[in-house]
């Protein structure tokens, strides 16, 4: 059979961590203060993995431990009628699919995942910010297709932005050669 799997590379936090563990201590050992080895940190896990696939040297994306999860089968003789069913079949297969993939029965359920996942998510070895809600059915899927940039059958739901302050310590004013 032929069939297109697709997913979603990570690069879980505690690569991440080793990763600027790993720079502190090569920008120290080159002189760099502080202030400067802060500037020069990898600023977030998904940032980072993007940054990786996009190396041209393939020593450096083998030596960082990306990861992925792989989260659609498509295939036209793959007798599958829904994706949860697909997606437990690429698992058979020995594919990695998250293990917190459910099937809800009720939008009751659906809220109470989305609940869950919205504080549990800092439990997970990798970042997320959200997780995608999908219609199971695959002749549902059909029915409903797709527009321009996305399919009718799934949506993306974001958890709200973290918040963290910051005190501001001062502010300098400067007048321009205008006046301004």
């Amino acid at each position: 059979h032929d069939f297109e799997i697709r997913g979603e590379i990570i690069l879980p936090r505690a690569e991440f961590d080793r990763m600027n563990d790993e720079l502190v201590n090569q920008l120290r050992d080159e002189g760099y203060d502080d202030d400067e080895i802060n500037e020069r940190l990898y600023r977030n896990p998904r940032n980072t993995a993007s940054g990786t696939l996009k190396q041209q040297d393939s020593k450096i994306v083998a030596k960082r431990k990306l990861d992925c999860y792989l989260y659609a089968l498509f295939g036209d003789d793959l007798n599958f009628d829904s994706h949860y069913e697909s997606m437990k079949k690429a698992k058979q297969w020995g594919f990695k699919i998250s293990e917190h993939m459910v099937k809800c029965k009720t939008l009751e359920e659906v809220f109470d995942y989305i609940d869950t996942w919205d504080t549990e998510r800092d439990n997970l070895p990798f970042d997320i910010d959200g997780i995608v809600l999908k219609v199971n059915s695959f002749a549902q899927q059909e029915e409903l297709g797709y527009t321009a940039k996305s399919p009718r059958w799934a949506i993306s739901y974001k958890f709200k932005a973290e918040n963290v302050a910051t005190q501001l310590l001062s502010i300098s004013y400067q007048v321009g050669r205008t006046g301004a």
